[in-house]
C-alpha cells in the first residue's frame, strides 16, 4: 500500500503527531488504512522525560514491527505518598509475562528513544508538518478538517491526539476544565532490586 493513497472508505485523520498519534497510525496503516498524521511542529518531537510502558502496551509496539531490543529496563513499580510509605505496590502477573514473552510488567523507559522507534516505521508521505488544527466539519461523506495554514482536507475519521489541550476535543466536548492534581512522579534508576 502506498502512503500517498486517499481511498473514500478508508482515510483516516490524526491530528496531532506525539506517540499516541503515531500509534494510532501505524495501528490504521497496518489494518490497510490510508492514514495522514498532522503535527502543528516543524516536525515531530517527543517532549517529557521518561514514561512507564506495560507489557501489553510494549506487546502493540512489537506488532507493529518495533524491536524491544534495549527499549528499557523492567521495573519494579510502587507508589509512596510524600512521607515514603508505600501506598500501592503494582505486582508483575506471571501469566501475562509468560504468554508475551515479555519479562516484567512496566518497562522505564525514555520517551524520546521509544518515539524515535516509532517514528522510523511510519512510511514516508504519511506525517504532515507544519498543520496545526482549526477546526473540523461533519459531512455526508465524511469529515472536512481545516487548518491554521488555510489547508484542508476531506476524511472518512478523524482522531484527535493532539495533547491535553486537543483542539479536537474542545470542539467535540468543550472546555475540558483542566486543574492540576498535585501528583509528582519521579525517575530514578538502581542496579539492583532485591
Amino acid at each position: 500500500m502506498s502512503a500517498s493513497s486517499w481511498r473514500p472508505g478508508k482515510r483516516v485523520d490524526i491530528v496531532g503527531g506525539g506517540p499516541g498519534g503515531i500509534s494510532t497510525g501505524l495501528a490504521f496503516l497496518k489494518r490497510g488504512y490510508d492514514v495522514r498524521i498532522y503535527e502543528r511542529q516543524p516536525e515531530c518531537q517527543a517532549i517529557g522525560g521518561a514514561v512507564l510502558l506495560s507489557t501489553p502496551v510494549l506487546a502493540v509496539l512489537r506488532s507493529y514491527g518495533m524491536s524491544l531490543e534495549n527499549v528499557g529496563s523492567y521495573t519494579v513499580t510502587h507508589f509512596a505518598n510524600k512521607f515514603g510509605a508505600v501506598r500501592a505496590k503494582l505486582p508483575f502477573n506471571q501469566e501475562v509475562e509468560k504468554r508475551m514473552g515479555i519479562k516484567g510488567w512496566h518497562y522505564g523507559v525514555l520517551r524520546s528513544s521509544v518515539y524515535k522507534k516509532m517514528l522510523e516505521l511510519v512510511p514516508e508521505g504519511v506525517v504532515y508538518a507544519d498543520h496545526e488544527f482549526a477546526s473540523y466539519t461533519e459531512l455526508d461523506e465524511g469529515v472536512k478538517v481545516n487548518f491554521k495554514n488555510q489547508k484542508e482536507v476531506i476524511a472518512d475519521i478523524l482522531v484527535g491526539a493532539d495533547g491535553i489541550r486537543s483542539g479536537v476535543s474542545r470542539q467535540a466536548f468543550g472546555d475540558p476544565q483542566l486543574f492540576h492534581t498535585g501528583i509528582r512522579l519521579w525517575l530514578a534508576w538502581c542496579d539492583h532490586i532485591p
